[in-house]
């Protein structure tokens, strides 16, 4: 049968992957493993590479990289269906975004840039997907740092329904909210600016977008300062809320969206556990105020 299944009920795409549940887990180890399969040397336990950055060339799956992307062995789709690929941040064995170094953090988010650029070139039209589950209560197996990249072969409704926010509304809801902020916001680097939405996918969430309408993030925005401003708010959000558990997940125009969306990154600290209300509803309680939220994280940094 099909690994991609229709909810009757939804509508609602559901990924059958039998494949995820023999992920290796390295989350309830008090030390560190021996042998940890994204570290420098342990090139073999994983599928070979579709990019490495390295700093004085190396043989190809071997030692030497400085940022290393390669199908998931454990993925949610099929490489005839679609992409699913882990993109290592950093040869240091670190657990969280927030101890990566400025060259790190730019490094590894040019080549989040060129692997979604990848993905979305890619001729079956796949939907590019780019997240970051850090930490065990994130949903993170293994704890060394790094991100993940999915080419959906179908529009998520999710997405779509965003799309068709941003299509219909009269301006644009990112810049409306850049522009009544108040209280709620963050920070603000360079071209980006960090606030707190007032009404958050989950509770303690907080949102990146540039300050210029922007639909796509490879559009007219470096991918460094993309990588230092999520390297900082992860590291603002562990020192606030002392937790490292940190979903973040881009939000862009999808294949053959308008101009009207406004790209953004949204980031949640794990807070809590969704329960039945959320699971059941769909229907989301915040257990803190977005006001009180940007206030604990301006005084972390």
């Amino acid at each position: 049968m099909s690994p991609v299944r229709w909810d009757p009920y939804t509508g609602d795409p559901v990924l059958i992957a039998p494949e995820r549940a023999a992920r290796p887990h390295d989350a309830q180890l008090v030390e560190e493993p021996d042998m940890c399969p994204f570290c420098p040397g342990s090139e073999d336990q994983t599928p070979p590479e579709v990019l490495a950055v390295r700093a004085a060339g190396g043989r190809p799956d071997g030692p030497g990289w400085l940022v290393r992307a390669f199908p998931n062995k454990f993925p949610a789709l099929a490489p005839e269906e679609g992409i699913h690929e882990v993109i290592v941040n950093t040869p240091r064995h670190v657990r969280s975004l927030a101890d990566l170094t400025d060259h790190e953090a730019e490094l590894a988010a040019a080549a989040w840039n060129e692997r979604l650029e990848a993905a979305a070139a890619d001729p079956r039209g796949l939907w590019p997907f780019w997240f970051l589950n850090q930490g065990a209560a994130a949903g993170a197996s293994l704890q060394h740092s790094h991100a993940q990249l999915v080419g959906l072969p179908f529009a998520p409704p999710r997405l779509v329904a965003q799309q068709r926010a941003f299509d219909r509304a009269p301006s644009c809801l990112v810049c409306d909210e850049l522009e009544d902020m108040g209280d709620r916001a963050v920070d603000e680097a360079g071209d980006l600016v960090a606030w707190c939405p007032e009404v958050p996918p989950l509770s303690g969430a907080i949102r990146v977008a540039p300050s210029e309408h922007v639909p796509d993030w490879a559009a007219g925005v470096d991918p460094g300062l993309l990588g230092r401003t999520l390297r900082d708010l992860c590291g603002r959000i562990q020192r606030a809320f002392g937790t490292d558990a940190i979903n973040l997940w881009l939000l862009q125009r999808g294949p053959g969206g308008g101009d009207s969306f406004h790209w953004h990154v949204d980031g949640v600290p794990r807070l809590g556990t969704l329960a039945g209300l959320e699971l059941g509803s769909g229907v989301i309680a915040a257990a803190y105020r977005p006001e009180a939220v940007a206030e604990r994280l301006r005084a972390a940094a």
